[in-house]
């Protein structure tokens, strides 16, 4: 038969069959420039099919034909050759059932503890009456009066707010809501993409690269703080940072959490209280320009690439509307991204002020606010798709990590 009938008959590629020629494990012969497949070529070709099965190599293979070949299958050379193989692969298979049978108990017990921390009785967070005098009236910067309180283990669940000033919002289900701030979260337009929409569209080399900025960050801050009570995270997919640090936050410490989006808000909130034990959270659905915290009270201020993104936004800087919240000597971090060489169709107010955002301009910013850098690591270069925080495609991506002390003097 022919090599295409003799392909169809053993359910293979032409291509497999003349490498198995070229190797000698097959061993037809040309016949007017063509292959002619014999019985004999069949019964090999089983054979062959028989040993990959039993997982071993083309050279593997190529020896045991030879023998076969040379001795004949029914003999005791051929035997006594071709039982070590046997043998020796029977030991293989036996050590990779053991392995294979660890991987399965294991496997067991992770799916287990999943479905065990899924179904165990999660807490309830809310605002920590021990953070009430954290809390300051955006506008006028006086205490604000709570009413309609409704307490559960030292926590504000729903509450009415307000200040003399006219400044009214709530607590509802344990979040701080600024009634007014509240809107979807979006980029050009569209809805912010989810985690799982972002890593399907992200390399893992990009994530990678998030992933080591916020190890980096974390790193500093172990380094260069203790006993630290406040702590606050501006990003843009808010709680990314903090789900990377949470086996690191100090116990007592209370972490406070930004974002307008209030489902978004909500998501990181039902996970918080499935599948970590920390309770001290303050969860603010806030515009960053009112944020309803007493000025130098912040101890560790992490900037997850927000002031990047505000700028796009907003056309400011936010370090200078949040620097006043940090305390004297308090610790500020913040990973930022660059590049030098963004895509864009035309020019625009927005794009020059990105453009303003380098590594040296962010040092020197630094320097004007009185930000006295302690450490600093560039990272890059990478490329990426697109990112949680922006879908504008980027050529290319470098990041700034740093840790700074606030050396700023406190006007109260």
């Amino acid at each position: 038969m022919r090599i295409g009938e003799f392909a169809k008959k053993h359910r293979i590629t032409q291509d497999t069959i003349r490498y198995y020629l070229d190797m000698g494990l097959l061993v037809s012969e040309k016949k007017g420039g063509q292959y002619k497949f014999t019985k004999a070529d069949s019964e090999d070709m089983e054979r062959i099919i028989e040993l990959k099965s039993l997982d071993f190599s083309l050279i593997e293979i190529q020896k045991i034909l030879t023998f076969q070949r040379l001795s004949g299958s029914n003999t005791d050379v051929f035997r006594n050759l071709y039982l070590p193989f046997l043998k020796n692969k029977k030991e293989e298979v036996e050590k990779e059932l053991i392995k294979y049978n660890r991987m399965n108990e294991f496997l067991g017990e992770k799916i287990n503890e999943i479905k065990m921390s899924e179904v165990k009785k999660s807490q309830r967070l809310g605002l920590p009456i021990i953070s009430l005098s954290l809390l300051r009236c955006p506008n006028c910067k006086s205490a604000l009066k709570i009413s309609d309180g409704n307490i559960e283990e030292s926590m504000i669940m729903h509450a009415s707010i307000r200040c003399n000033c006219g400044y009214n919002a709530i607590i509802e289900d344990g979040v701080y809501i600024d009634q007014t701030a509240i809107r979807p979260k979006l980029i050009d337009g569209k809805k912010i993409p989810t985690k799982e929409e972002f890593l399907s569209t992200s390399s893992h080399q990009y994530v990678n690269f998030l992933y080591k900025g916020m190890a980096t960050l974390i790193e500093y801050i172990n380094k260069y703080t203790k006993d630290s009570k406040y702590i606050m995270e501006l990003g843009n997919c808010v709680g990314l940072f903090l789900l990377q640090y949470i086996k690191d936050l100090p116990h007592d410490s209370t972490y406070i959490l930004i974002d307008y989006d209030k489902e978004r808000m909500l998501s990181l909130k039902r996970n918080l209280e499935m599948y970590y034990d920390h309770k001290n959270f303050l969860f603010l659905c806030c515009d960053y320009n009112k944020l309803p915290i007493a000025q130098s009270s912040i101890d560790i201020l992490v900037d997850f690439g927000m002031s990047k993104d505000y700028l796009k936004s907003d056309l400011k800087f936010l370090l200078d509307i949040i620097i006043p919240l940090v305390r004297e000597d308090g610790i500020v971090t913040g990973s930022y991204q660059y590049s030098n060489g963004e895509q864009s169709e035309k020019p625009n107010i927005k794009k020059k002020a990105e453009e303003n955002f380098s590594r040296n301009i962010i040092l020197e910013k630094l320097n004007l606010m009185e930000i006295e850098v302690l450490d600093h690591l560039e990272l890059g270069l990478v490329f990426k798709d697109g990112n949680c925080e922006n879908t504008q495609k980027v050529k290319e991506a470098y990041q700034l990590n740093y840790i700074g002390r606030n050396q700023r003097r406190s006007n109260g």
